[in-house]
């Protein structure tokens, strides 16, 4: 029993009511509509002039969506089966043409992005149009055609029923859509009511427009007209009063004064008063001229309201725009101003006001020159002709910078941005500028400038003197240099710079020749040591010169001895050749020593050719040297030689013999080496 009971109460609760009773209202609301316009006399029994629940049924899917469409079908149902008394196959036939119809309406209406408020001038248009005028013709068409076929009326009759059945479709589309719409609207977004004395304006003006609408509607419409005012539009008299309460209500005041204007014109049609009966023919006709101008008032009023209504809201746009715009004009933490074609200033806002130091009323009308523009700035610049060329071609000033004036004397510094400003007829007619204060910024830049002035001087004087300092230490490096130079081989000194921490090289084949000065110790008890030291050094520099010219490497010179070298430290073929010249050269250079001089000095040579060792030796005062029997034996052919001649071994006879002139020593004791073939070399074949 509890579990039936449970089962009970979830499918309660699982009922959509509120849904139901939006289908309930709506099916209540439809065949109430349909009752009374059926007690309203019409051209047919079965078509009345107009049709409320057509406009209900429309306004009921625009509101609340198409899932409603049962709340229309059941309204159709019961109204044809209870106050028609047709067949249950009739009725559900009608309540499928009247459904057909709302969803049609509804379905062109979403397309075109249709709003229910009616504040558009386009939604009353496409709602006239798409519900008033094209929808319609299903439900009058298919319905006429039904009452065809059932034979309630004849064939001959079908475009006259069909015609007021559209008409009066319409009608209801026309009257009821917008009325219920509004009126929904209205009360779903209700405001706050105003107080005070507009509420009681409002209501008095209300009550007098309701009053007057009611008064000259009932008096045309329902009194019978006398022949001599039937000639005259009497009917639209109640235009005025519409009009005024749809400018002075919007739109609930449009659709309400013309719900009540059409139902006293229907009221007064269908008891025969008002101006149409008197004008038409025949009741048809007179039905017809009351459909028409209700179509016509209900219209016409809509569209007033929804422009109205447009212009309202554009109105308030504007307005809310002009209220943001000074809030943000006024609030911007920027100076704006408005300048004429003078340069007088149009427009101050309040943080310029406070930025410097004026008052609006102190400022207006006065020239940006003088007032916040110093008419030179710190520069010299004209800042006046700059205004004048800035006005003349305000294209090419969107953006600047310029010293700008407090009231105070304080110069400060403003970023613009500008905008020409023109009038309706395309005119320039001033600048609007936006300026911001950059001050610090500039003398931050200023105080950067200097700075960098000063560095810039100090780094050009830190360079001016290291620039100094390396042409000092370019200069001590040549100088440390030639100095190597003068005691190693370049190739040497190179490997030594490179770290090379021992150097030893054999070299197979090089010429070794020693030197030395004969008569040189009787010389020296003969002169100063300062005139001997000159005369050495002339002689020793002369042989200098030649182991230069001759591509020779000079080794070392001891007292008055001379040692120099051919085919090292870089070997070379013709060395044996290059020293035998340089042998010459040195007797030749000895004879013009002595001629010059007048002295008696000449020299002793010797010369072998063989393999050496070659190295430097020491870390201080390290000199570069030759070891081996090579060298042994060029020192021996030198002291074993004879003075004023060129004494050489047979190893360098070998050498040389095919240029130049040998004479044969023979075999000679050398010591150490014991006998020895040598010649002496006497000069060039």
């Amino acid at each position: 029993m509890n579990q039936n009971k449970n089962l009970l109460l979830r499918f309660a609760q699982s009922i959509n009511w509120q849904y139901l009773a939006k289908i309930a209202a709506i099916a209540f609301a439809y065949a109430l509509g349909a009752k009374i316009a059926v007690s309203i006399p019409g051209v047919n029994k079965l078509a009345t002039c107009v049709w409320p629940p057509a406009g209900i049924a429309q306004a009921a899917l625009l509101l609340f969506g198409r899932r409603v469409w049962p709340g229309i079908a059941l309204g159709v149902f019961f109204y044809e089966t209870i106050n028609l008394n047709v067949s249950l196959t009739l009725a559900t036939i009608s309540a499928f043409c009247a459904c057909l119809q709302a969803l049609c309406a509804f379905i062109l209406l979403q397309k075109l992005n249709f709003r229910p408020s009616l504040e558009r001038l386009i939604d009353v248009v496409n709602l006239v149009f798409c519900g008033a005028v094209v929808a319609t013709q299903i439900n009058s068409t298919l319905g006429t055609l039904r009452l065809g076929v059932t034979g309630l009326i004849e064939w001959s009759e079908y475009w006259q029923v069909r015609w007021n059945w559209y008409l009066g479709d319409t009608l209801g589309v026309v009257i009821f859509t917008p009325l219920l719409l509004i009126i929904y609207q209205k009360q779903a977004t209700r405001h706050p009511q105003n107080t005070g004395s507009q509420t009681i304006v409002n209501r008095i003006s209300a009550g007098i427009c309701l009053l007057l609408l009611v008064t000259v509607s009932w008096l045309v419409y329902n009194s019978k007209s006398e022949s001599n005012l039937s000639g005259y539009p009497l009917e639209y008299l109640p235009f005025p009063l519409v009009i005024w309460a749809t400018i002075q209500f919007g739109q609930i005041g449009a659709v309400l004064a013309s719900f009540i204007v059409s139902c006293i014109a229907i009221w007064g049609g269908s008891q025969g008063g008002g101006p149409f009966i008197a004008k038409a023919d025949n009741i048809n006709q007179a039905i017809l001229f009351l459909q028409a101008f209700m179509s016509v008032i209900v219209v016409t009023s809509l569209l007033l309201a929804a422009t109205v209504a447009e212009r309202a809201s554009a109105e308030d746009s504007l307005r809310q725009s002009e209220i943001k715009y000074r809030e943000l004009v006024e609030n911007a933490n920027s100076i704006i101003l408005k300048i004429d074609t003078e340069g007088n200033i149009t427009f101050f806002n309040e943080f310029a006001q406070k930025f410097f130091g004026y008052d609006e009323k102190e400022i207006i009308g006065k020239h940006a020159v003088g007032t916040i523009i110093p008419e030179i700035d710190t520069k010299g610049n004209d800042l006046g002709a700059k205004l004048r060329d800035i006005l003349q071609n305000p294209e090419q000033y969107t953006r600047n910078e310029n010293e700008s004036m407090r009231r105070s004397g304080e110069l400060v510094w403003v970023s613009w941005a500008n905008k020409p400003l023109f009038d309706a007829a395309g005119k320039f007619a001033g600048m609007l500028g936006i300026g911001t204060d950059i001050t610090e910024r500039r003398r931050a830049e200023m105080a950067l400038y200097k700075l960098n002035e000063e560095l810039e001087f100090r780094v050009e004087e830190r360079t001016n003197a290291l620039n100094d300092t390396l042409s000092a230490l370019r200069v001590q490096q040549e100088q440390s240099e030639r100095l190597l130079l003068n005691i190693l081989p370049e190739e040497i000194a190179n490997r030594l710079k490179r770290g090379d921490s021992t150097i030893a090289d054999t070299f197979a084949d090089v010429t070794v020749l020693f030197a030395d000065i004969v008569g040189f110790t009787q010389l020296s008890s003969r002169v100063s040591p300062t005139e001997l030291v000159a005369l050495l050094n002339d002689i020793f520099s002369t042989f200098d010169n030649l182991a230069e010219r001759h591509g020779l490497e000079k080794i070392k010179t001891i007292g008055d001895a001379y040692m120099v070298v051919g085919g090292l430290p870089i070997p070379r073929p013709d060395c044996t050749e290059a020293i035998a010249e340089m042998a010459l050269d040195m007797q030749q250079a000895i004879i013009d020593f002595s001629d010059t001089q007048n002295q008696d000095v000449s020299i002793r040579i010797g010369i072998n050719t063989g393999p050496v060792v070659a190295g430097v030796i020491g870390i201080k005062k390290f000199i570069y040297d030759l070891w081996g029997d090579t060298v042994n034996t060029a020192s021996r052919m030198e002291s074993h030689g004879v003075p004023g001649s060129i004494h050489v071994t047979s190893a360098t006879y070998e050498r040389l013999r095919g240029k130049y002139v040998f004479e044969s020593r023979g075999a000679i004791e050398v010591k150490g080496k014991g006998e020895m073939t040598t010649y002496l070399l006497k000069c060039r074949k």
